[in-house]
C-alpha cells in the first residue's frame, strides 16, 4: 500500500510501496528524502476484500503528477503522459521542442515531443482524431446554407411564374406583339441601318399625351377643369424623337389599333425594346416563319420561361454570395495552417482554394465540396439560362 511521506519543505506524497526503505530526491526541492519501511498490510476486509476476492483490483497505486495534479503517474513510471513531467529530473520533457510533419499542400499536424517515440506517436494520433472528429461531426453550416439559398431562388422563380401567369390569364398584363406594315418598314430600315433597332420603345402605361414636355394644361373654359387630350394606349410601339424634363416625345409605328397621335408622355411609362426582342417581332411578322420559331405568346409557356429566367438570375447572384462565404472560410483555415505560401495561394486564386481544401480535407472538413456547390450554382444557372428564349416585354392590360 502507498507510504505517506513528508519532506522538510512541506511537500507531501504517498510513495509506492516498492520505494520502501529507499532514498529519493524530493520532486519539489530536490533534497534527499527517505522513504520509511512499509507497515504490515492489514487483512482485506469489508468491500475491498470482497472486490479482490472477485478478482477486481482497487486502485493502481500511482502517485498524482506534481506538475498538472490532474493525472496519475502509474507504479514504476517516471513520466506523466498528460503533461510530460519527469519525476526524476523534475522538469518537462521537450517543453520547447516542436515537431512539424509536412504533407502535400500544407503542414498537417503540429505536436510537442515527449522525448519518446511511442509517446510522440500516441500524441499525434490523439490530435489527429480530435481534428477529424471536429471536422466531420454533424451536418456543417454550409450544407444548410446551400439548401436555404436554393429554396430562396426557387421560391422567387416560382412566385414570378405564378404572378406572370395569373396576370396574363386575368388580362391585367398583355404580351406586347405587333404585326403589319410597321414591322415591315422597321425590318427594311434595319437592313440599311441596323442601329434603327435601337430606336424602338414601348408604352407600358396609360398616360395623357401633351404637346409640350410638361403635364397637359387644363381647359380654363370647362367648369370641371378637365383636359382636352388623348391618352396613350399601353402596348403601343413607338419611335423616340426626343426626351426632356422627364418627358418622352414619341411617334407611333403604323398599323397599331388606337395608337393615338404623337406627342409627349412621362418617361416613366416608356421602356426600351432590346435588339433581341425587335428580332423576335420581325420574325413573328414574317409569313413564312415556322410556328416553332415564332415568339412565344402562349400564356402558360411565357410564364414558365419568365419564372425560369428569374430563377436562373437569382441563383447566379446567390451563388456568387455563397462562393464568397466559401472563399473566406477556406482562406481563414489556410492562414491557421501556418503555411504562408499556401495561405496566399488559397486566398488569391479562386480555383486553387478548392484544390487546397481537398488536399487538406481531414483538416478543414467539407469546404472543398462547398466550393464545388458554389461553382455549380454559378455555372449551372448560366447554362440553364442560355436555353431560356428571349421573351417579348409585357405591358399593362385594360384599365376597366
Amino acid at each position: 500500500m502507498p507510504i505517506p511521506v513528508s519532506c522538510q519543505c512541506g511537500y507531501q506524497v504517498d510513495a509506492p510501496d516498492h520505494y520502501a526503505g529507499q532514498q529519493v530526491n524530493c520532486p519539489q526541492c530536490s533534497n534527499p528524502l527517505t522513504i520509511p519501511a512499509a507497515a504490515p498490510a492489514a487483512a482485506n476486509t469489508g468491500l475491498g476484500g470482497a472486490l479482490e476476492g472477485l478478482g477486481i483490483k482497487a486502485g493502481s497505486g500511482g502517485i498524482p503528477c506534481p506538475h498538472c495534479l490532474d493525472a496519475e503517474i502509474p507504479v514504476g513510471g517516471i513520466i506523466c503522459i498528460a503533461c510530460g513531467y519527469n519525476v526524476e529530473t523534475g522538469s518537462l520533457m521537450g517543453g520547447d521542442e516542436k515537431k512539424q510533419k509536412k504533407a502535400f499542400g500544407a503542414a498537417t499536424y503540429t505536436h510537442r515531443s515527449y522525448g519518446n517515440e511511442q509517446l510522440d506517436h500516441a500524441a499525434q494520433m490523439m490530435e489527429k482524431e480530435l481534428l477529424e472528429i471536429n471536422a466531420e461531426g454533424g451536418l456543417p453550416y454550409w450544407f444548410w446554407l446551400f439548401v436555404f439559398f436554393n429554396v430562396i431562388s426557387f421560391g422567387l422563380g416560382l412566385a414570378m411564374f405564378s404572378l406572370t401567369w395569373f396576370s396574363l390569364s386575368g388580362e391585367t398584363l398583355k404580351i406586347a406583339t405587333m404585326r403589319g406594315n410597321g414591322v415591315t418598314q422597321l425590318a427594311e430600315a434595319a437592313e440599311i441601318n441596323p442601329t434603327k433597332k435601337d430606336d424602338l420603345y414601348l408604352l407600358v402605361s396609360e398616360a395623357e399625351i401633351s404637346a409640350t414636355p410638361s403635364k397637359p394644361k387644363k381647359d380654363a373654359n370647362s367648369s370641371a377643369g378637365s383636359t382636352m387630350t388623348q391618352k396613350a394606349k399601353p402596348g403601343t410601339f413607338v419611335y423616340k424623337l426626343d426626351e426632356q424634363n422627364g418627358f418622352f416625345r414619341f411617334n407611333p409605328l403604323p398599323d397599331q389599333t388606337n395608337s393615338g397621335p404623337s406627342g409627349w408622355v412621362p418617361s416613366s411609362g416608356v421602356v426600351h425594346v432590346s435588339r433581341a426582342q425587335v428580332d423576335l417581332i420581325i420574325l413573328g411578322n414574317a409569313g413564312d416563319t415556322p410556328k416553332e420559331q415564332r415568339p412565344i405568346t402562349d400564356e402558360a409557356y411565357y410564364a414558365l420561361y419568365k419564372g425560369l429566367g428569374s430563377y436562373c438570375t437569382i441563383e447566379f447572384y446567390i451563388g456568387l454570395v455563397y462562393y464568397v462565404i466559401c472563399h473566406i472560410s477556406i482562406a481563414t483555415w489556410a492562414f491557421k495552417d501556418n503555411d504562408k505560401t499556401q495561405a496566399f495561394l488559397a486566398s488569391a486564386i479562386p480555383g486553387y482554394n478548392m484544390i487546397w481544401a481537398f488536399m487538406r480535407r481531414k483538416y478543414v472538413g467539407g469546404l472543398g465540396i462547398m466550393a464545388i456547390l458554389a461553382f455549380t450554382m454559378i455555372f449551372g444557372s448560366l447554362i440553364v439560362e442560355s436555353f431560356v428564349p428571349e421573351l417579348l416585354p409585357t405591358v399593362a392590360g385594360a384599365s376597366d
